[in-house]
């Protein structure tokens, strides 16, 4: 059944590969989530659509999209933080095309909105010139599964 699930999300995915990002390959829902899928953790769902980004006036202002899954994994939330800490460290070994992505500099900030409540509730937010991704991770008292909501934003 997941196999049938997977192809079936491959399909779909494939047919949303309209937009490029200014080089000569197509951004994909899968390929941009794969960058930031975290290990082995289960996708619930996922979508990519247009995300209308519009000026004060409301007219349509850039061409923009946005991705958008919920994963949930058996690892705990520090475990997934250490792991999105290690990934978006600087990379004085990164390759080529990961430092011209990152040209123009890139912020991340991480945030800890878990003292005296009965979850663990983090949120990542990564900028760049024409890109914001949010990943929100959170784990209730009691829960057994670490939920990771990732929101990813692409200015064309």
């Amino acid at each position: 059944m997941r196999l049938v699930a997977a192809i079936l999300l491959s399909i779909a995915c494939v047919s949303l590969t309209p937009h490029t990002a200014g080089g000569d390959e197509p951004v994909t829902l899968m390929g941009t989530i794969s960058q930031w899928n975290y290990p082995k953790s289960k996708l619930h769902g996922a979508e990519m659509s247009d995300a209308a980004t519009v000026d004060s006036d409301g007219k349509r202002a850039v061409q923009s999209f946005v991705c958008k899954t919920t994963m949930t994994t058996d690892d705990s939330v520090e475990k997934v933080i250490a792991f999105y800490e290690a990934k978006l460290a600087p990379d004085k070994n990164a390759d080529d095309q990961t430092k011209a992505g990152l040209k123009g500099g890139r912020s991340v900030l991480v945030s800890d909105d878990s003292e005296g409540r009965p979850f663990s509730l983090h949120t990542i937010l990564v900028n760049t010139a024409k890109t914001s991704t949010t990943l929100i991770v959170s784990r209730g008292d009691g829960e057994t599964k670490t939920h990771i909501v990732w929101k990813h934003y692409v200015r064309l």
